[in-house]
């Protein structure tokens, strides 16, 4: 007696219909992590029970987060979410202990439904989703665990904070490999940061690049760049999500509002959408606006990061016919 399960027995075309009643279709995705909080026993026993291990590149005590349906406290910068432990040892739920989505938990079935999904399996409903992915930790955790989701994608939406690790915002230079690095606050699993700068790069040339298979109808980044020296940071940084977001736009339409604070940081709303008329050229408008923030009466300082409207967006770049805008067309060729 053949111990094959039956599912596989039965035409592939009748298997991929059954997928479709199977795969979830979320309109809004948001990505991102929290940390535990507890006693830490409780932490421990969360981290490291029943043979588990800490998730890479995830600041220590974290846990990655995919959550259906758009939660604006996994993108700020300024209220962190957390996931309370209570005085009893706990174990990961299943949004925290495998926070993928249907499609994930099919893709890890067998060898043969991974490769059916991959190869042949196409949503009846088409691009259909919106992403919302805290900067960096979202980002990673999408690129590393869910990367999948780009292919149902019709939007995606990044949020964050960018702190330069090899670059000196009083110098405006790159520091050499002589120059120790500058010491930062956050402390990763397995000492070791994600790598942001190559996930953005894969992700933005997977969409805009000129081999992109993921179109989308809008890109949205809104990057906030902390201290009164920080304009610097976002042209003279190679590893400056703005700057690796241009370099990586092939072609289409790139609006940018640089925010400008006097003294606390810098915040830059980059939207990036197809050309109109399917031209294989770039487009850039950017505008300068004032930044208020941090004083009394004003919003706290890199609270920016959250646009409001979220999740509603628009598929028009409405926001760049002011006064001051600098127009400039670079043909690809």
């Amino acid at each position: 007696m053949s111990s094959r399960c039956p599912f596989l027995h039965l035409p592939v075309e009748l298997r991929l219909q059954i997928y479709s009643y199977v795969l979830l279709d979320n309109s809004r995705i948001t990505i991102g992590s929290a940390e535990l909080v507890g006693s830490h026993p409780g932490i421990i026993h969360r981290i490291y029970g029943d043979k588990r291990t800490p998730y890479a590149g995830l600041p220590l005590h974290h846990e990655p987060v995919v959550e259906a349906g758009y939660n604006a406290s996994l993108l700020s910068t300024t209220k962190r979410p957390v996931i309370p432990l209570s005085s009893t040892p706990s174990s990961p739920n299943e949004s925290h202990a495998y926070p993928g989505t249907s499609h994930t938990a099919l893709q890890l079935l067998n060898k043969q439904v991974h490769n059916e999904l991959k190869s042949h399996f196409k949503s009846a409903q088409g691009r259909t989703t919106s992403l919302f992915l805290s900067y960096p930790h979202g980002l990673h955790v999408c690129r590393t665990l869910t990367p999948n989701l780009l292919r149902q994608a019709r939007s995606i939406h990044i949020a964050g904070q960018y702190v330069p690790r090899a670059f000196s915002p009083a110098r405006a230079a790159c520091l050499g490999p002589s120059v120790p690095l500058p010491e930062l606050e956050t402390k990763y699993n397995g000492d070791i940061p994600p790598p942001s700068t190559a996930q953005l790069t894969e992700l933005i040339a997977s969409c805009f690049g000129p081999q992109a298979k993921h179109p989308l109808q809008k890109l949205e980044l809104r990057i906030y760049y902390p201290g009164y020296d920080s304009y610097s940071t976002v042209w003279g940084d190679d590893s400056s999500p703005i700057v690796v977001a241009l370099r990586n736009i092939y072609c289409g339409e790139v609006g940018i509002e640089v925010w400008r604070g006097s003294s606390s940081g810098t915040g830059v709303y980059l939207t990036a959408r197809p050309a109109k008329d399917g031209e294989r050229r770039r487009t850039v408008s950017t505008v300068w606006r004032k930044l208020e923030e941090g004083r009394r009466g004003e919003p706290e300082c890199g609270s920016w990061v959250v646009d409001p409207k979220w999740p509603a967006w628009e598929d028009e770049c409405a926001a760049f016919g002011a006064a001051g805008a600098t127009m400039s067309d670079l043909a690809m060729g």
